[in-house]
C-alpha cells in the first residue's frame, strides 16, 4: 500500500493571503458570498475564514463599505501591496483554482438579481428604455433612459445585465459619498417624489440627470429616507448631475455586446 504524505498545514498568514486573493479577483462581494466561494473551492474551512477576515478587517487590509454597502467587502490599497509583496507565496494551484472559478461564479451572482431591458418607445429618433436590477420585491435599480440615438440604445439594451453589477456598486457609492458630503452642505428642497417610502427600511430615491448623450431618471433603494434625500442632493448639484449621466451612460453602453468580438 502507496505511503501518502499527510496534507500540507496551512498558517494563518496564507489563510488571509487567500482571503486577500479572492476578494481581489471577485471584486466587491458579501462575507456570505466570500463564503461560499470559499468552501466551493476548497480554499478553507468557515472558522478560518472568519477568523482570518476579522484580522484582515481589523488590519486595514479589507473593508466593509459605508451606508447601503455596510455588507460588502472591498480590498483595500494596503490588501492589494500585501498580495503584490506576498502573493507569489501562495500555491500554483489555489491561485488558478481561484482565477478560474471567479468568473462563473460572479456570473452566477448577477443572475441571482433579476436584471432586466426594455424598450419603452422604439421610434427613429426616440428610443426611451426601462433597465433595473431586481433583488426581491423591490427593484435595487431602476433606470428610465431617453436617447435620440439608436446606436446607443442598442448597447444599452445588449450590454445593461453584463454592467449591471458595476453599476449598482457605483450607484451605492455614490449613496455612501452623499452621506459623508451631507454635514458640509446646505439642506435645499426636493422635488414632490425625490423620495418614496415603502417600509421602514425602504426608501426609492428618484432624481433626473440630464446629459449630452442621453437623459436618465434615476431609482435606487436605500434603507432611509435620510441617506435617500442625501443622495438626491447630492447629484442634483450642477456639477455632479451632467457628469454623473455621463459616467452612467458610459457604464450601461461599456465593454462588448455579449456573443460577439
Amino acid at each position: 500500500m502507496p505511503i501518502q504524505s499527510p496534507p500540507r498545514k496551512v498558517s494563518e498568514t496564507e489563510n488571509m493571503l487567500r482571503l486577500l486573493l479572492c476578494v481581489d479577483v471577485l471584486g466587491n462581494v458579501s462575507a456570505s458570498q466570500l463564503w461560499t466561494f470559499v468552501a466551493e473551492q476548497e480554499v478553507m474551512d468557515y472558522v478560518s475564514m472568519r477568523l482570518c477576515l476579522h484580522k484582515l478587517i481589523t488590519a486595514g487590509e479589507l473593508e466593509t463599505g459605508a451606508g447601503a454597502l455596510n455588507e460588502q467587502l472591498f480590498i483595500t490599497q494596503r490588501g492589494r501591496e500585501a498580495l503584490a509583496l506576498f502573493g507569489s507565496r501562495l500555491p500554483n494551484d489555489v491561485t488558478m483554482r481561484v482565477h478560474i472559478a471567479a468568473p462563473e461564479f460572479r456570473a452566477r451572482m448577477m443572475t441571482s438579481q433579476q436584471v432586466r431591458a426594455a424598450y419603452e418607445t422604439a421610434s427613429p429618433g426616440d428610443y426611451r428604455l426601462n433597465l433595473a436590477v431586481q433583488e426581491g420585491e423591490l427593484p435595487t435599480i431602476r433606470l428610465h433612459m431617453e436617447t435620440g440615438s439608436r446606436s446607443l440604445a442598442t448597447k444599452a439594451i445588449h450590454r445593461f445585465g453584463q454592467n449591471a453589477a458595476s453599476i449598482t456598486t457605483y450607484l451605492y457609492n455614490l449613496a455612501a459619498q452623499a452621506q459623508q458630503a451631507q454635514a458640509d452642505s446646505v439642506a435645499q428642497a426636493l422635488p414632490v417624489d425625490a423620495v418614496v417610502e415603502h417600509s421602514a427600511s425602504e426608501y426609492m430615491a428618484k432624481l433626473v440627470l440630464p446629459g449630452k448623450k442621453a437623459n436618465l431618471t434615476v431609482e435606487l433603494l436605500l434603507p432611509t429616507r435620510d441617506v435617500a434625500e442625501s443622495f438626491v442632493r447630492y447629484l442634483l448639484s450642477a456639477e455632479r448631475d451632467e457628469a454623473t449621466a455621463k459616467k452612467l451612460v458610459d457604464m450601461i453602453c461599456g465593454g462588448k455586446r455579449i456573443g460577439h468580438k
